[in-house]
């Protein structure tokens, strides 16, 4: 076995360290220095001081004159000795600090070079080293394969000659068995092609190894020679008692010995820092000596083999060793703990010295490496919760300095070619999480590096998605997984493909469709490419590009995926929306139509709007639907107004007679009186035509004996499932779609009679669910993209962590769209969070949907702040689960809420505080509406020019 490489890999590390140990050594005479300057300064000014004081006492005028004369002749003295001392401090400067330090510089510029070059030797033998056990391998593979060949053609000849196999089978074998002889010839002649250029680069190694460790000797010749010369200079400048001559004899002697060959003193120290000591500390000498690579033939390596445990002759290098001056050593990780233990105490004192070393050890790997990791556990431990944020928030004065310190990372890495996919990886994740607060913003660090050179390399991006997949896709699978459980609560499973919300299935096969192949991985790890992309605020159009560039790279990669992702990068530039402000001039102009439109000159309409204004003022037993009675213009437009506001507003009580005024209220805002349907004669006709109702009829059954089975007692599934065939059957374009059974079974078990039940599920689906399900879901896609910049607008910050965890309103939201949260009956029997939903949804449709869903992502903010993904996901799952909507009563519910929201009052609806939270209006989402068909418009504008290229 070839130790060669291993014994340069160590001779490599401890030349490194020496190399570091000869900068500390110039770097500590250059601090004596610049200390003895200032020390010659400060006592040369104390000394002037002492003087002058001497002067002003002479100045008195109540001395005699002996006295005078003396304290005059002190004086002059001081004053000379200050002048003196403050001279050969300049000189000092200018003739021994200056020059030392202009030599320091070039000092460990020429180390820094070798040691780049030192590295570069080791890595190409590595790689081309790496290569030969590669080609070794494959030639002793295919020599296996050989032998078997020639085995079974034997074996062949012995089964022809007892009659079980015919010439024309041994014709086949032979002509199989010359092909494979080919294959061996030109594998073992790349084997030896290969095994010469190794041995080749050897020899070359070899002689720049030596060039290095000459090279680093007369570096430190130099510095021995110019560190005397400039100490020679220092111990003129300074008064010295003795005299000098016998030590410039001794210096000179020592002196001769320099002029050996340099590398043998480096060499051997080199060797005396690689010895190994066993258990009693005894010295183990290290027995090298070099081999070149050797030709292992076939047979010697069966018997290596049998002899040995290990199969591979060459010794290949670990991953794990650390390749020239990578590690970082002990003195340097208590440096970079004291940096950041200051940095947490807000330490004021001036740390540019600080900052310069922290950048040399950011210019090693494992510097970088332990720096990162450093910081986030130092946070940790400054944080009194007992829980720590998921973002790393600093003040700007400690935002500041980290920024600094990695754009001199990046550029260090950029500029020297010393990319690696997986230390950027965790940067750029680490970069997400570092934020200082503006306002209620937070800036995370990653957008203050938005012009570093090295994001504007598309291949580095490349790299970076080969790496992820390669070694992360085990974790990307697990987070589909957790898609694949939150979507089996999602209840939505029709014509619809995206990730983690809805899947396409046809007829009575609905089931759910998740598999896991390599298109959705190469979403998944392209979702968190983009997402680095977004937070480096790059411009769209090299965004775009590097989206392009690595999805067409890859073999499965859907067009839809890739049109998602440009949704995304387009939707970066809609987040600072205006909110719907309006300038003054802008509201008088909307109030003035509005005005006009309702024909308010005319003194009735103003009576009429004055009466709709002043119903907040009334309740339930004022009675206020005596107003229609005045006369129909009253009852033409206040009739709505009076039945959504009481539906809003009043509280849901345990009462009989609360209940049944509540059904009426909203059988009369669907307008269920109006609908002339034969109900009787529409399931007698579905009974008939069963074939058409079959496409359907296995999956409702299914759904409703699943879904509803804790209401047995109250509702009848036959029943239930005639309900839903009968729309299913009339409305062909729609079909059946799992989710309708719930928003079915919860009308019937308010109303409690089939044909009403029916009518409402009839009229909620044409007026509020239809278009969610036909189209290609289009409809529902709008909805998430409003639900997506509301909750920019009205929960800032729990979007854009939510957007940090690289997670999509589709991932959570689509079964409370789809059901509006009437799958809670699968687990509970009566639910008050629910019916006020219902109510609210009701008076104020997709708008009280919005309004109600914020507010409970409201109550859970702080909460969800603290998770991160998979966790996110589960706990949003497990909503419909949870305490809030498991409560019976509105009383009960409030004391609950009032754990999370102190301002509730217990006497307040909260169907009330739900309408004044969030001020979302219709005019808002027609605009969002409008803003998603426009970028929908300019997104496939782009994507056409994309693909064109």
């Amino acid at each position: 076995m070839n130790h060669s490489i291993d014994y340069y890999n160590k001779q490599q590390q401890k030349l490194y360290e020496y190399m570091v140990s000869l900068t500390q050594n110039v770097t500590g005479v250059e601090k004596i220095f610049q200390d003895l300057i200032k020390c010659l300064h400060a006592f040369s000014q104390e000394i002037k001081v002492v003087g002058e004081k001497m002067h002003t006492q002479i100045s008195c005028g109540n001395e005699p004159d002996i006295l005078v004369c003396l304290y005059q002749q002190v004086s002059n003295y001081l004053l000379r000795l200050s002048q003196n001392w403050e001279s050969t401090a300049q000189k000092l400067k200018s003739e021994i600090a200056e020059p030392y330090t202009q030599f320091v510089l070039n000092f460990r510029q020429t180390n820094r070079t070798l040691n780049s070059e030192s590295k570069k030797q080791v890595t190409e033998i590595w790689e081309t080293r790496k290569e030969l056990c590669k080609t070794q391998d494959e030639y002793w593979k295919i020599m296996k394969q050989f032998e078997q060949k020639s085995q079974q053609t034997q074996e062949m000849i012995d089964l022809i000659e007892k009659g079980s196999a015919t010439r024309e089978d041994f014709q086949k074998q032979f002509a199989s068995s010359l092909k494979l002889q080919e294959l061996v010839d030109e594998s073992e002649k790349d084997y030896k092609k290969l095994l010469t250029i190794t041995n080749e680069k050897w020899k070359s190694f070899h002689e720049e190894w030596d060039n290095i460790f000459a090279n680093v000797g007369l570096n430190e010749q130099s510095r021995i020679m110019f560190t005397k010369q400039t100490v020679s200079s220092l111990l003129k400048l300074l008064p010295f008692d003795k005299d000098l001559t016998q030590i410039e004899e001794k210096v000179t002697d020592l002196e001769i010995k320099l002029k050996e060959d340099p590398k043998i003193p480096i060499l051997k120290l080199i060797e005396k820092k690689m010895e190994i000591k066993d258990s009693r500390h005894q010295v183990i000498q290290l027995a090298f000596k070099f081999q070149f690579e050797e030709f292992i033939s076939y047979e010697q390596w069966k018997k290596i083999n049998i002899n040995s445990e290990y199969s591979v002759p060459i010794q290949q290098i670990q991953p794990q060793w650390q390749i020239v001056g990578d590690k970082i050593l002990e003195d340097e990780k208590k440096f970079v703990d004291k940096y950041l233990t200051s940095l947490f105490t807000l330490d004021t004192t001036d740390k540019s010295e600080q900052l310069i070393k922290i950048k040399q050890i950011l210019e090693k790997q494992s510097g970088r490496n332990y720096f990162i990791n450093q910081l986030i556990q130092f946070h940790s431990k400054s944080i009194e919760e007992k829980q720590s944020s998921f973002y790393l928030t600093l003040s700007n004065e400690q935002f500041q300095e980290v920024t600094q310190l990695i754009r001199h990372w990046l550029n260090y890495i950029d500029l020297n070619n010393l990319y690696e996919s997986e230390d950027l990886y965790d940067l750029l994740l680490k970069s997400i999480r570092i934020v200082r607060k503006e306002g209620r913003d937070r800036i995370n660090l990653a957008s203050q590096l938005s012009d570093i050179a090295l994001w504007r390399k598309i291949e580095k991006w490349i790299e970076l998605f080969q790496y992820i997949n390669a070694k992360k896709v085990d974790e990307k699978r697990k987070q589909v997984e957790l898609l694949k459980q939150q979507n089996q609560n999602n209840i939505v499973q029709k014509g619809f493909k995206m990730i983690g919300s809805i899947f396409r299935n046809s007829g009575a096969n609905q089931q759910t469709q998740f598999e896991l192949n390599e298109s959705q991985i190469c979403y998944m790890i392209m979702e968190e490419i983009n997402l680095f992309l977004t937070s480096l605020k790059l411009s769209s159009d090299l965004s775009t590009e590097i989206i392009i560039q690595i999805a067409f790279q890859q073999p499965r990669f859907d067009k839809e995926h890739v049109k998602k992702l440009l949704e995304k990068q387009e939707d970066l530039h809609n987040t600072q929306w205006k909110k719907l402000f309006k300038s003054g001039k802008i509201v008088l102009t909307q109030k003035s139509e509005k005005y006009d439109r309702k024909n308010m000159e005319q003194y009735q309409n103003k009576v009429v709007q004055v009466f709709g204004a002043a119903m907040k003022y009334l309740t339930i037993d004022d009675q206020p639907w005596h107003l229609l009675l005045i006369n129909r213009q009253f009852s033409m437009q206040l009739k709505n107004k009076i039945k959504k506001f009481y539906l809003a507003n009043g509280q849901i009580l345990f009462s009989e007679k609360t209940h049944q005024l509540r059904l009426k209220l909203i059988a009369q805002v669907l307008k269920l009186e109006q609908m002339k349907i034969d109900y009787v004669e529409m399931k007698t006709k579905v009974g008939l035509e069963m074939d058409i109702n079959q496409l359907y009829e296995e999956t409702i059954k299914l759904d409703v004996q699943r879904s509803l089975h804790l209401h047995k007692d109250k509702i009848n599934s036959s029943v239930l499932q005639s309900l839903l065939r009968i729309y299913a059957f009339y409305h062909q374009e729609v079909g059946y779609c799992q989710g309708m059974n719930y928003i079915a079974g919860y009308l019937y078990l308010n109303f409690q009679d089939q044909e009403i039940a029916y009518k409402a599920f009839d009229r909620m689906m044409n007026l509020y669910f239809k278009d969610l399900y036909i189209n290609d879901f289009s409809k529902l896609k709008i909805g998430f993209y409003q639900f997506d910049r509301l909750l920019q607008i009205f929960l800032p910050e729990l979007s854009q962590h939510l957007k940090d965890q690289k997670i999509d309103p589709s991932y959570y939201v689509a079964s409370w769209f789809i059901t509006l949260y009437s799958n809670v009956f699968q687990y509970i029997q009566r639910s008050a969070l629910l019916n006020i939903i219902w109510d609210i949804f009701l008076a104020e449709e997709w708008k009280g949907f919005f309004k109600t869903t914020f507010y409970l992502l409201w109550l859970l903010q702080q909460h969800l702040l603290n998770l991160e993904f998979d966790d996110i996901l589960h706990y949003l799952g497990q909503l419909i689960k949870s305490e809030f909507f498991n409560i019976d009563n509105e009383k009960d519910l409030i004391k609950f809420i009032q754990k999370y929201d102190k301002t509730l009052k217990e006497n307040e609806s909260i169907k009330t505080t739900i309408l004044q939270k969030f001020r979302i209006s219709n005019r808002m989402l027609k605009n969002l509406d409008q803003e998603y068909h426009s970028f929908q418009t300019k997104l496939n504008q782009k994507l056409t020019q994309c693909l064109k290229k």
